[in-house]
Formats: structure tokens, sequence, C-alpha cells
């Protein structure tokens, strides 16, 4: 049900200092906004705004070769110990921004509450990449993890891929690109505030179409940009929420925010794999707005978002591992 725009204090604050501190995507040209990719966060704005930089016992830089090129890769080790789970974790950004330094908090906390080694992805952006080269940049980096499983210290059979808003999207189609290969075995899906549809046509986009932080131009600014045609919006691996085949997916964890044009393509998602026969758990957080786990200092549902993905994650781990396609 969608609801008129209540937001409390902290929330108004961060929305006045996401738009006081940036253009809007949509205004910004690709040279404005590959400049900003470029440019360093100040601590200082980094721990206002993002929060706190949990400590990991260590953080390692790699490249990896795919068929597009090298893959920077950003391994996150909260702990000292071999074959631990792994999350492969993809920025969110519109598939036109973010990058590891945007997510840096955010890898950090998942990795710190989940116990286990977090594997960021920079995938390469569009409009210079459009679809699907993001998407084969993830696909590649699956298949590395699950090779080199032994000398990264991870377990290939503890696979889990995480990814927030154009991440969301990116992660959910790589579900649908393992089952068609069949390889790699996921063994769950964590989507934030995913973008599933690139129609824009579900009624939040246009409840929600003015923010308060997401807006519907700014998302036709990134469907525009990833899209190569506009047929490529209609292929499943683009707008997951269109495949016509959604069975025999990994256990899903769906999270969106109340305030969020994107908030029923999420709930519309969850919705579809649940019907198809999928093991599905959604929450939508009260008040939230789209982004809100990036800020956990303004935002009241992000830690408690972060305990249920660590419960959740936990949750699969306590289960069989199984390969979810039949032979």
């Amino acid at each position: 049900m969608l609801h008129p725009v209540q937001l409390d204090g902290k929330v108004r604050l961060l929305t006045w200092l996401l738009r006081w501190s940036s253009k809007p995507a949509n205004e910004m040209t690709l040279q404005e906004i590959e400049q900003q990719s470029q440019t360093p966060i100040s601590p200082i704005v980094a721990r206002i705004m993002l929060g706190q930089s949990l400590p990991m016992q260590k953080i390692t830089d790699v490249v990896t070769a795919g068929r597009h090129g090298d893959i920077p890769l950003k391994l996150y080790y909260p702990r000292q110990q071999s074959a631990l789970g792994v999350i492969v974790f993809f920025h969110g950004g519109g598939w036109i921004g973010g990058n590891f330094q945007t997510h840096d908090a955010m890898c950090r906390r998942l990795a710190h509450q989940s116990g286990v080694a977090v594997i960021a992805v920079g995938y390469r952006l569009a409009p210079r990449y459009p679809f699907a080269i993001a998407l084969e940049d993830g696909y590649d980096t699956l298949q590395w993890v699950v090779q080199q499983a032994a000398s990264l210290g991870v377990d290939a059979n503890s696979l889990i891929v995480i990814g927030d808003s154009a991440g969301g999207n990116l992660a959910a189609a790589l579900c649908l690109m393992a089952k068609d290969a069949q390889k790699p075995n996921i063994r769950g899906q964590v989507l934030l505030y995913p973008i599933t549809d690139g129609t824009l046509s579900q009624p939040s986009v246009k409840q929600y179409a003015n923010g308060p932080y997401l807006t519907k131009a700014q998302l036709k600014r990134f469907v525009q940009d990833y899209a190569r045609t506009p047929n490529d919006i209609y292929h499943p691996y683009f707008s997951p929420l269109l495949a016509t085949n959604l069975t025999q997916l990994p256990p899903a964890l769906i999270i969106t925010g109340q305030y969020d044009p994107l908030h029923d393509e999420g709930q519309a998602y969850a919705e579809r794999l649940r019907l198809a026969g999928n093991q599905v758990q959604f929450t939508d957080y009260m008040g939230m707005i789209h982004g809100f786990l990036s800020f956990p200092g303004f935002c009241h549902g992000a830690k408690p978002a972060f305990a249920e993905i660590a419960a959740f994650i936990d949750s699969l781990f306590k289960e069989p591992s199984v390969t979810q396609w039949s032979s």
C-alpha cells in the first residue's frame, strides 16, 4: 500500500544533505558522473554520511580476468579462518555510478555481522559498457571465486550474491544466468531495494516520482544508459520481474523501503519468486527511503536490516548445500 511521505527528522536531514552534496544523476553529464566516481570521499564526509568503518582482519585488492578484460575486486575478511562462507557483492549506482569507496562501509558491516568473507566487484559501468557487460563481469567473477575458492580461503559451496539497487538487479539476474548455465551453484540471494522492472511501470514509481531521494527522472536516466536498445529492457536479465520462468532459484531475502520508487517491483518480485516455488523472505522497512542501508546514522531501519541479513545468511548455512537445478 502506498502512503504519503512522512519522514522522521534524521531521514529528512539525510535527504537534504544528499540533495545538497550532489546534483541529481539525471542532470549530470557522463563526464561529471565519471569525475564524481574518481573523486575520493573525504574521511569526515564518509564517517558522517556512511557511518563507522568497521575494522577487518584483512582487506585485499585483487584483479581477475574476465571476458571483457580485467575486473578489480576488493576482498574483506572479518576473521582468520579457512573455508569461510562468501558473499559476492554488487554495488548500486544505477549501473552508471558507485564504486568500492561508496560501499566500503556497507561491505565491512556485511562481513562483520555475517562472519563471512565479502568480495566486492568493480564491474564495468554504463553507458560506456552497456547491458549486459556488467552482468558478464559479475558472472565471470562468480566462476573465478568458485575456481579459486581454496586459495581465497572460502567455501565454494557457500556462495551468496548480494546487491543494492542496480547491484540488486545484477544479483537477481546472475541467479537467472547461473540457473540457465547450471553453474555456479548459488546458496542464496539478498536483494536490497532492487531494480527488477526496467519498464518503470510499477505504481510506486509514479507515487514517489519526486523522491524523497531517488526519483523517476533518475531511474529513466539509469535505464536509458544501461540499455543498448529499448528491447533490452524486456530481457529477463535486465528486468527479472518480466522473466517467464522463475522456478528453481536460490532462497531469497528481499528488502525494500516504504518511500522508495522501487518499492513495488521489489515486493512484486518477491511474490513471483514465492509463487514459482522458491523460498522467499520479504521485509518492507517502514519510513525508509531508497538506499537506507548505506546511511545507518540517519536511518533507524538500517541496523535491524543488517541483523536480518546476517540471520538469513546464518539460516542458509544451517541447511545442507544442494544444487537448485534438475539435471
